[in-house]
């Protein structure tokens, strides 16, 4: 799959006929996936090649800005994500006020007519374009008849009877149901960045711990305890477990947020390198312990809880699905 920077780059990469697939596609969750396979299925079948038009920054950054807006993905993970599901390019086009702006026949008209030539749409049933949103699925469906190009609208997709939306899942990863986030997402959930040099505290007094630093706008899962896979340069390959704690410590009165692992069955320096952290389930709360020997040994606990769940649920075969951002086998029920 290859990424394109700007509409305007596009008349230039290839001229078969064009299913776009629209929408904001943050997570790239179940929803998201039946959308992608629907327009790479129907690019193949038209003998044309598929694609998704993706605004960067986020619309909702620009329209409703909001402080506490964390996202799920950015784009080289949905991108990424896209590329497992067959689609063949993903267009990147800044979102702007002007952009913003357009009425929704206007969007149809400059953005998908004139510049990308579409032959095929394929939208979400609750898709919205246009100034102020006020393009809907229907609008879509009537432009597309009269600028002569199909649009297909894909039905919403439930889990236990209820929608699969980018919202619920932050929602469930906000109060740390990882477990529920990989069932709607149909992958384990994962965040990954550069090992950083923490206090210090694991390697003397605790269990040392590798730190990855997150850009303040990437979702986290909410404060606690995780059994996690690890891989990148720590697996040497393959994937590791690890324990990780998501938040403060507050044994250490230390109020700054953190991602900190404990890699299981590994020695080693990391400082510098990427290691990507799939959170498989919560194992406690984050609490205050009396003395840092009392978390010790609590942390010794959550080691011995992580190995038993390792052995009864989780294999390496079935984890390894984890090994790279993409919508492998991972053992998620949906």
């Amino acid at each position: 799959m290859e990424m394109i920077n700007g509409i305007h780059r596009w008349n230039s990469i290839d001229r078969r006929p064009l299913t776009l697939a629209l929408g904001n596609f943050d997570g790239v969750h179940r929803g998201h996936q039946a959308i992608i396979r629907t327009a790479v299925d129907a690019a193949r079948a038209a003998k044309g090649r598929s694609a998704a038009l993706l605004f960067d920054p986020h619309p909702s950054m620009l329209l409703r800005p909001d402080p506490s807006f964390a996202l799920l993905t950015d784009l080289v993970d949905r991108a990424e994500l896209m590329a497992g599901l067959g689609l063949d390019y993903v267009i990147v086009e800044p979102f702007t006020e002007e952009l913003a702006a357009l009425p929704p026949e206007r969007f149809v008209e400059d953005i998908l007519v004139r510049k990308l030539a579409v032959s095929g749409v394929v939208v979400g049933y609750d898709y919205s374009f246009g100034r102020h949103g006020r393009g809907k699925v229907e609008t879509m469906a009537a432009l597309g008849e009269k600028y002569g190009f199909t649009v297909t609208i894909c039905p919403a997709i439930r889990h236990k009877q209820k929608i699969i939306s980018s919202s619920a899942i932050r929602s469930l990863l906000q109060k740390g149901a990882v477990a529920e986030a990989a069932a709607l997402l149909n992958y384990y959930f994962f965040r990954h960045g550069k090992v950083i040099r923490g206090s210090g505290i694991g390697s003397k007094i605790l269990y040392p711990t590798a730190n990855i630093d997150i850009p303040a706008r990437l979702i986290q899962p909410g404060q606690g305890v995780y059994l996690t896979a690890v891989a990148g340069p720590a697996a040497g390959g393959e994937l590791l477990f690890g324990v990780t704690n998501v938040g403060a410590k507050p044994t250490f009165t230390c109020s700054r947020a953190a991602i900190e692992t404990h890699i299981l069955d590994f020695q080693g320096d990391l400082y510098g390198r990427t290691i990507c952290l799939y959170f498989l389930e919560k194992l406690r709360d984050t609490r205050a312990f009396n003395s840092p020997r009392l978390l010790k040994e609590q942390i010794s606990r959550d080691i011995l809880q992580a190995r038993k769940l390792i052995a009864k649920r989780y294999c390496r075969q079935v984890a390894k699905g984890c090994a790279a951002p993409g919508l492998k086998e991972t053992g998620v029920k949906g």
